[in-house]
């Protein structure tokens, strides 16, 4: 790999480190100030802030990042307006439907009303803010990608910390912190994104509203059936089990999910450089990039197996004695995450070849299968079956997104280490 892959990866991952350990950092004072049931709460909040992402904006986001290599400057803008629009259009319906839906809604999260409705628009500022991380992204500025992102965090993390301690809330400040640093930076993105010429009057909306739903609305059901596999979990133990649960499952989850946010690191840096490679006239050095992947493989589920192992220690040193049951999910999450980064490097192919509907296809069944994995092990093994069932989902979709890529992108596989 060249090496402004390797120097990206690098900033990308320093970046991602900083950003996942200030509230890696803040789990020690959570824990020991908060009860199982408060971080149930949180935990909640954070899925279902999942859940409306995946409806405010119809995923349109995520065609940012593909057409910017396509377009030009002028049409690029157009196209980021379009997409604004989308975002701010459906991010008023989806409110409406929270607001008369909410008393179900409260059933199924244990949270109020106001925050349910509140949730719909910290998650249109969220989308807003990776509208113009996307965009630096593929122009290839990771130094202001991650000073962004880790000046949110840290705004989020700060602020949760005086509302917890300084002013005594519970669950709400976490909450309220939250809410504020996403709301803040979504609208300094906004700005950001008007200042570098980006907002625009639409010229051509039509065309550009059909491109961008044409790519986004067949990533619905995948981005549902991640979350099926990624945060159904929750939902399913605090309805079989209690939110107290769900508090302690969360503290395994953030622990495993160090491994996760990793594999995201470096492939941030590793799928725009894979998307030249494979546009390349000059012929893709297909075997290399085969075998690289492999040792990524091995490297990170070993990585998962070390994580898992020291887990007990992990749990006494990162949170307090109420949460000390987490530490048996903990090896099936890690494993769950390496399958995931593993599902990464192969749905990169099928991004390329802009086949996102089969992708949705397939992760929306994995996620139904997660779903009635999850409720009967859960049923028979308390929180370590919801790790287990996660573990099992995500090696399935990692598999059979690799054969779906394979099947619209061949690469050698079976080959990568002959001569």
């Amino acid at each position: 790999m060249s090496q402004k892959l390797g120097q990206s990866a690098v900033i990308y991952l320093a970046a991602n480190i900083a950003n996942a350990g200030v509230p890696f950092l803040l789990l020690p004072i959570l824990t020991r100030v908060l009860d199982p049931a408060d971080y149930g709460i949180i935990a909640m909040f954070a899925v279902t802030l999942g859940v409306f992402a995946a409806f405010v904006g119809l995923s349109v986001h995520g065609a940012v990042g593909v057409r910017y290599f396509q377009y030009t400057s002028d049409k690029m803008a157009d196209f980021v307006t379009t997409c604004l629009i989308i975002l701010m259009s459906s991010t008023i319906i989806l409110a409406a439907i929270v607001f008369f839906a909410s008393p179900y809604l409260t059933l199924a999260t244990g949270l109020p009303r106001n925050w349910l409705v509140l949730g719909v628009f910290i998650a249109a500022a969220q989308i807003a803010g990776q509208i113009r991380l996307s965009l630096w992204q593929v122009a290839g500025k990771p130094i202001i990608y991650g000073a962004f992102q880790f000046s949110q965090t840290l705004t989020n993390a700060l602020l949760s910390i005086y509302l917890i301690l300084a002013v005594g809330m519970a669950w709400q400040g976490r909450l309220i912190g939250q809410s504020v640093a996403l709301v803040s930076f979504g609208t300094l993105a906004l700005l950001w994104l008007y200042m570098a010429g980006f907002i625009v009057r639409p010229r051509d909306f039509r065309s550009h509203a059909r491109d961008a739903l044409r790519f986004g609305v067949p990533l619905i059901p995948h981005v549902l059936g991640g979350l099926m596999i990624v945060a159904v979990d929750r939902f399913i133990i605090t309805g079989l089990l209690d939110i107290a649960s769900a508090g302690i499952y969360m503290v395994a989850v953030q622990i495993g999910q160090v491994l996760g946010l990793l594999t995201d690191a470096f492939n941030k840096a590793y799928a725009p450089w894979l998307m030249r490679q494979l546009s390349r006239s000059d012929g893709t050095p297909e075997k290399a990039i085969v075998r690289g992947t492999y040792i990524y493989f091995a490297v990170i589920v070993v990585i998962a197996l070390s994580i898992g192992v020291a887990a007990p220690q992990i749990i006494s040193v990162m949170a307090g004695s109420a949460f000390q049951n987490a530490d048996a999910v903990v090896i099936y999450m890690a494993l769950g995450y390496a399958f995931s980064g593993c599902y990464l490097m192969v749905t990169n192919y099928i991004f390329f070849e802009s086949k996102t509907a089969i992708l949705a296809y397939m992760t929306f069944a994995v996620g139904l299968l997660n779903i009635a994995l999850t409720y009967w092990l859960v049923g028979k093994n308390g929180i370590v079956g919801a790790g287990q069932a996660f573990a099992v989902s995500q090696f399935i979709a990692f598999v059979g997104t690799w054969g779906l890529a394979q099947r619209v992108h061949p690469m050698p596989w079976r080959k990568a280490f002959s001569s």
